[in-house]
């Protein structure tokens, strides 16, 4: 086994879903803050019929037009794809305090991130985050507003899983998870997409709520 697939079964080993003692004051007025100054865009053109939109916090170029990094990165006939680590440059998204304080935790280790709207009826159907034997990332997620079960559904496996609003968690996406917003109002979370190497995995073992 690599090292980075060594380094991801440590984290993976001590939960799926794992919360941090990292939180963010006043997360549900992270979503306000950023519709009042940017503009959502849709997650993955190639299904508009799906109700979800992104907003971009690291990109290629800075920019928050969602284009490519909000699109899918896996090309299925293996031709010219990024990886999550290819969008590195902080957007002005990032600029907001409770933003930065959790990119800064991890910082040159932050890859492709985003806040991720799902809008009422939107979903993500069964899916896994990894197609390859090799671990080269991780998710932290960090529910913000709208989150909460049964109005929303975040299904890892056959578990329902919940959560505490402004906390970031470890979670262990190569297992098969969906997701479904029963609401009338938006759902919000912050996803950031982590490099695996031994300073990113310590930098969740160190702050692991419970330890």
């Amino acid at each position: 086994m690599d090292k980075q697939s060594e380094l991801y079964m440590i984290l993976a080993n001590y939960g799926t879903q794992i919360p941090l003692t990292l939180s963010l004051n006043d997360p549900k007025s992270i979503p306000a803050w950023t519709e009042e100054k940017f503009k959502y865009v849709q997650y993955n053109t190639s299904r508009p019929d799906i109700r979800r939109e992104g907003l971009s916090i690291t990109s290629l170029d800075g920019g928050v037009s969602g284009r490519p990094d909000l699109d899918t990165l896996y090309d299925p006939k293996g031709k010219g794809y990024y990886d999550e680590m290819d969008f590195k440059v902080r957007t002005p998204v990032a600029e907001h305090p409770e933003i930065k304080k959790l990119l800064d935790h991890f910082g040159d280790n932050v890859g492709r991130s985003h806040i991720l709207k799902i809008n009422p009826g939107g979903y993500f159907p069964p899916h896994r985050d990894f197609r390859k034997k090799l671990f080269d990332t991780f998710r932290i997620i960090v529910p913000l507003l709208a989150t909460d079960y049964p109005s929303f559904t975040f299904m890892l496996e056959d578990k329902v899983l919940n959560w505490e609003t402004g906390r970031p968690y470890f979670l262990d996406t190569a297992k098969q998870h969906h997701l479904f917003n029963c609401y009338t109002t938006p759902s919000y979370w912050i996803v950031l997409n982590v490099a695996t190497n031994e300073e990113s995995v310590e930098q969740v073992l160190s702050k692991m709520k419970y330890s």
